[in-house]
């Protein structure tokens, strides 16, 4: 009776192989240029209304949020800086009156 019942193995073996699920593909990722983060903005012509005023915070803040910057600093005329870019930083340069003598983005 044992006879009877025997399967050939590569029959049992396909059998199972058949149960087997596969995993579903992978998507692909995102395409790099999705990926890279906006280029900071800086308009330094909507902050030329700040030209002629004495600085203070009250003034930078102002500049800095009409020319959509992410930051600003006020440079006076007699002040060594550093010379780093940041395309996101407006600059207040001031006179010899700490007025505001011009405006510009870096």
């Amino acid at each position: 009776m044992a006879s009877k019942l025997r399967i050939p193995a590569w029959l049992f073996a396909a059998a199972l192989a058949g149960c087997g699920s596969t995993p579903p593909p992978k998507s692909a990722p995102p395409a790099a240029a999705a990926l890279k983060p906006l280029p900071p903005r800086c308009d330094p012509s909507a902050a030329q209304g700040v030209i002629g005023l004495p600085i203070d915070a009250g003034v930078i803040e102002k500049a800095r949020a009409a020319a959509g910057a992410d930051m600003a600093r006020a440079v006076r005329a007699d002040q060594v800086g550093v010379q780093d870019f940041r395309a996101g930083r407006l600059n207040l340069y001031l006179d010899a009156q700490r007025r505001v003598a011009r405006v510009g983005c870096g």
